[in-house]
Protein backbone atom coordinates (compact mmCIF):
# COMPACT_ATOMS: atom_id res chain seq x y z
CA UNK A 1 0.00 0.00 0.00
CA UNK A 2 0.92 3.63 -0.76
CA UNK A 3 2.72 5.53 2.57
CA UNK A 4 0.61 8.70 1.13
CA UNK A 5 -0.67 11.05 4.10
CA UNK A 6 -4.53 10.05 5.56
CA UNK A 7 -7.40 12.09 5.84
CA UNK A 8 -9.98 11.92 8.32
CA UNK A 9 -13.15 10.05 7.13
CA UNK A 10 -11.00 8.99 4.27
CA UNK A 11 -12.08 5.09 3.24
CA UNK A 12 -8.94 2.56 4.49
CA UNK A 13 -9.21 -1.38 3.76
CA UNK A 14 -7.76 -3.92 5.73
CA UNK A 15 -3.51 -4.22 5.51
CA UNK A 16 -3.38 -0.55 4.51
CA UNK A 17 -0.82 1.78 6.02
CA UNK A 18 -2.00 4.58 8.36
CA UNK A 19 1.16 6.07 10.07
CA UNK A 20 3.69 5.59 12.78
CA UNK A 21 3.40 5.49 16.64
CA UNK A 22 5.83 8.28 17.16
CA UNK A 23 2.44 10.24 15.49
CA UNK A 24 -0.66 8.39 16.86
CA UNK A 25 -1.48 5.82 19.80
CA UNK A 26 -3.15 2.86 17.71
CA UNK A 27 -6.27 1.63 18.44
CA UNK A 28 -6.02 -2.07 19.49
CA UNK A 29 -9.94 -2.96 17.97
CA UNK A 30 -9.14 -1.48 14.84
CA UNK A 31 -5.53 -0.89 13.98
CA UNK A 32 -2.18 -3.49 14.12
CA UNK A 33 1.25 -2.47 14.29
CA UNK A 34 4.37 -4.07 12.98
CA UNK A 35 8.22 -2.82 12.65
CA UNK A 36 6.93 0.67 14.74
CA UNK A 37 4.46 1.19 11.51
CA UNK A 38 0.49 1.64 12.23
CA UNK A 39 -1.95 -0.36 9.56
CA UNK A 40 -5.50 -0.73 9.56
CA UNK A 41 -6.81 -4.49 10.57
CA UNK A 42 -10.10 -3.71 9.21
CA UNK A 43 -12.02 -1.76 6.43
CA UNK A 44 -13.66 1.50 7.27
CA UNK A 45 -13.27 4.99 7.78
CA UNK A 46 -10.36 6.61 9.39
CA UNK A 47 -10.83 8.14 12.31
CA UNK A 48 -7.97 10.45 13.44
CA UNK A 49 -8.05 12.28 16.93
CA UNK A 50 -4.85 15.02 16.52
CA UNK A 51 -5.85 16.50 19.98
CA UNK A 52 -5.12 13.41 21.55
CA UNK A 53 -2.85 11.96 18.97
CA UNK A 54 -4.82 8.65 18.54
CA UNK A 55 -5.99 6.88 14.84
CA UNK A 56 -8.51 4.15 14.90
CA UNK A 57 -10.82 2.87 12.19
CA UNK A 58 -14.72 3.27 12.48
CA UNK A 59 -16.64 0.68 10.62
CA UNK A 60 -20.95 -0.12 10.55
CA UNK A 61 -21.27 -2.96 13.55
CA UNK A 62 -23.44 -5.97 12.92
CA UNK A 63 -25.67 -5.06 16.09
CA UNK A 64 -26.17 -1.23 14.47
CA UNK A 65 -27.16 -2.56 11.04
CA UNK A 66 -30.12 -3.09 9.77
CA UNK A 67 -31.52 -5.92 7.77
CA UNK A 68 -31.83 -5.54 4.05
CA UNK A 69 -35.44 -5.14 3.16
CA UNK A 70 -37.79 -4.99 0.28
CA UNK A 71 -37.97 -1.16 -1.16
CA UNK A 72 -34.09 -0.71 -0.18
CA UNK A 73 -31.84 1.03 -2.75
CA UNK A 74 -28.19 -0.65 -3.21
CA UNK A 75 -25.00 -0.05 -4.77
CA UNK A 76 -22.55 -2.64 -6.01
CA UNK A 77 -20.79 -3.99 -8.55
CA UNK A 78 -21.42 -6.40 -11.97
CA UNK A 79 -19.91 -9.20 -10.61
CA UNK A 80 -20.73 -12.30 -14.41
CA UNK A 81 -23.44 -11.59 -16.66
CA UNK A 82 -25.72 -14.82 -17.44
CA UNK A 83 -27.90 -15.18 -20.85
CA UNK A 84 -30.99 -14.25 -18.58
CA UNK A 85 -29.94 -12.07 -15.46
CA UNK A 86 -26.93 -10.63 -13.99
CA UNK A 87 -25.30 -11.23 -10.00
CA UNK A 88 -24.12 -8.29 -8.29
CA UNK A 89 -22.05 -7.60 -4.92
CA UNK A 90 -23.40 -4.55 -2.80
CA UNK A 91 -22.07 -3.14 -0.24
CA UNK A 92 -24.21 0.04 0.14
CA UNK A 93 -27.56 0.01 1.40
CA UNK A 94 -29.33 3.35 1.55
CA UNK A 95 -26.52 5.64 1.26
CA UNK A 96 -24.83 3.38 4.19
CA UNK A 97 -21.88 1.82 3.32
CA UNK A 98 -21.42 -1.62 5.15
CA UNK A 99 -17.61 -2.44 5.53
CA UNK A 100 -16.36 -5.87 5.96
CA UNK A 101 -19.17 -7.10 4.34
CA UNK A 102 -21.35 -7.71 1.42
CA UNK A 103 -24.55 -9.31 -0.13
CA UNK A 104 -24.84 -10.77 -3.56
CA UNK A 105 -28.07 -9.63 -5.88
CA UNK A 106 -29.62 -10.88 -8.91
CA UNK A 107 -31.32 -8.81 -11.92
CA UNK A 108 -33.85 -10.74 -14.43
CA UNK A 109 -33.63 -9.23 -17.66
CA UNK A 110 -37.34 -8.47 -17.18
CA UNK A 111 -36.43 -6.26 -14.36
CA UNK A 112 -33.85 -4.69 -16.22
CA UNK A 113 -35.46 -1.73 -17.91
CA UNK A 114 -39.04 0.01 -18.27
CA UNK A 115 -38.28 -1.09 -21.94
CA UNK A 116 -37.91 -4.64 -24.05
CA UNK A 117 -34.05 -5.33 -23.18
CA UNK A 118 -32.83 -8.08 -25.93
CA UNK A 119 -29.00 -8.94 -24.43
CA UNK A 120 -28.10 -8.22 -21.16
CA UNK A 121 -24.82 -6.70 -22.40
CA UNK A 122 -26.47 -4.17 -23.78
CA UNK A 123 -27.71 -3.20 -20.53
CA UNK A 124 -24.13 -3.77 -18.15
CA UNK A 125 -20.87 -4.86 -18.04
CA UNK A 126 -19.09 -6.82 -15.64
CA UNK A 127 -17.04 -4.14 -12.99
CA UNK A 128 -19.96 -1.73 -13.51
CA UNK A 129 -21.19 -0.09 -10.45
CA UNK A 130 -25.25 0.51 -10.25
CA UNK A 131 -27.77 1.80 -8.12
CA UNK A 132 -30.96 -0.91 -7.62
CA UNK A 133 -34.00 -1.47 -5.76
CA UNK A 134 -34.26 -5.00 -3.62
CA UNK A 135 -37.73 -6.45 -4.34
CA UNK A 136 -37.31 -9.73 -3.07
CA UNK A 137 -35.60 -11.54 -0.68
CA UNK A 138 -34.64 -15.02 -2.06
CA UNK A 139 -32.76 -17.44 0.47
CA UNK A 140 -29.60 -15.62 1.25
CA UNK A 141 -29.92 -13.77 -2.02
CA UNK A 142 -31.79 -10.60 -3.08
CA UNK A 143 -33.69 -10.11 -6.01
CA UNK A 144 -33.06 -6.89 -7.15
CA UNK A 145 -34.39 -4.38 -10.17
CA UNK A 146 -33.11 -1.45 -12.33
CA UNK A 147 -36.36 -0.28 -14.11
CA UNK A 148 -36.77 3.11 -12.18
CA UNK A 149 -35.44 5.93 -14.02
CA UNK A 150 -32.91 6.51 -11.05
CA UNK A 151 -31.97 3.02 -11.08
CA UNK A 152 -29.05 1.34 -13.38
CA UNK A 153 -25.19 2.84 -13.99
CA UNK A 154 -23.90 5.07 -12.34
CA UNK A 155 -20.17 4.05 -13.38
CA UNK A 156 -18.53 2.63 -15.98
CA UNK A 157 -15.10 2.24 -17.44
CA UNK A 158 -14.40 1.45 -21.32
CA UNK A 159 -14.05 -2.55 -21.69
CA UNK A 160 -11.16 -1.84 -24.18
CA UNK A 161 -8.88 1.06 -22.43
CA UNK A 162 -10.58 1.60 -19.02
CA UNK A 163 -11.40 4.49 -19.25
CA UNK A 164 -14.64 6.19 -17.60
CA UNK A 165 -16.84 6.49 -20.16
CA UNK A 166 -18.95 9.59 -20.94
CA UNK A 167 -22.42 9.67 -21.17
CA UNK A 168 -24.12 10.99 -25.03
CA UNK A 169 -27.28 10.05 -25.06
CA UNK A 170 -30.13 8.25 -23.82
CA UNK A 171 -28.63 4.89 -22.58
CA UNK A 172 -25.22 5.64 -24.78
CA UNK A 173 -21.74 6.06 -23.53
CA UNK A 174 -18.64 7.30 -25.13
CA UNK A 175 -14.73 6.93 -24.27
CA UNK A 176 -12.90 10.28 -25.33
CA UNK A 177 -9.39 8.41 -25.11
CA UNK A 178 -10.18 5.57 -27.71
CA UNK A 179 -13.68 6.42 -29.17
CA UNK A 180 -15.31 3.23 -28.41
CA UNK A 181 -19.51 3.64 -28.06
CA UNK A 182 -21.29 1.25 -26.02
CA UNK A 183 -24.13 0.70 -24.88
CA UNK A 184 -26.00 1.00 -21.22
CA UNK A 185 -29.42 1.11 -18.86
CA UNK A 186 -27.64 4.30 -17.25
CA UNK A 187 -29.20 5.89 -14.00
CA UNK A 188 -30.21 9.58 -14.42
CA UNK A 189 -27.67 10.90 -12.15
CA UNK A 190 -24.77 8.88 -14.00
CA UNK A 191 -21.37 9.80 -12.89
CA UNK A 192 -22.72 12.43 -10.35
CA UNK A 193 -22.94 10.46 -7.21
CA UNK A 194 -21.03 12.39 -4.39
CA UNK A 195 -20.50 9.12 -2.29
CA UNK A 196 -17.63 7.00 -2.14
CA UNK A 197 -17.93 3.98 -5.06
CA UNK A 198 -14.66 2.27 -4.99
CA UNK A 199 -12.71 1.09 -2.20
Amino acid sequence: MSKKTLNNNEIVVTGQYLGVVEEFLPDKQSTFVRDGQIYASKSGLLDIDHEKKKIKIKTNQEKKRKTVKVGDLVIGVILFLRQYSVGINFYTVNQKIHFNSHYFGNIHVSHISDRYVEKIQEAFQITDIIRARVTKLNYNEFDLSTSEKNLGVIYADCAICGTPLVQTGHNKLLCERCGNQETRKIASDYRKVDKPLKF
